[in-house]
């Protein structure tokens, strides 16, 4: 396996956490590191292996104990699940959790208001 193309598997990967997910960094090291729990744990192991491997590939001697079948599988893993995210998707559902929790908050302040005023007989 080229370093040319484990840089331009890191890069793909580093692309789609930007588009996707609205992570920045400049590396895919520090870019995976950001998105931490918004990945699933095989895909934060398998953009350890791409990491691992693009740091080994600098080097000429741990350039030839890079298994280029596992970061094939972890760069198409990766580049699959990343391309299924929708970014407008998670957006609408955090907007919705945030509006649950408030609505959620005012049911429980109204609730206990309403015991109160029974209870010191207003209702």
């Amino acid at each position: 396996m080229s370093d040319h193309s484990i840089q331009n598997y890191a890069e793909e990967v580093r692309t789609l956490l930007e588009e996707r997910l609205r992570i920045r960094g400049a590396t895919l090291e520090q870019s995976l590191r950001r998105a931490g729990r918004l990945l699933p744990p095989w895909a934060r192991r398998a953009g350890h292996t791409l990491t691992q491997a693009q740091l080994h590939s600098t080097h000429p001697e741990l350039h030839r104990r890079i298994d280029g079948a596992a970061v094939e599988k972890a760069h198409q893993s990766l580049v699959q699940h990343l391309q299924t995210l929708d970014p407008n998707a998670r957006r609408k559902t955090l907007v919705l959790g945030i509006l649950g929790s408030i609505s959620f908050g005012l049911l429980v302040v109204a609730g206990a208001l309403i015991t109160y005023l029974w209870w010191r007989g207003f209702v």
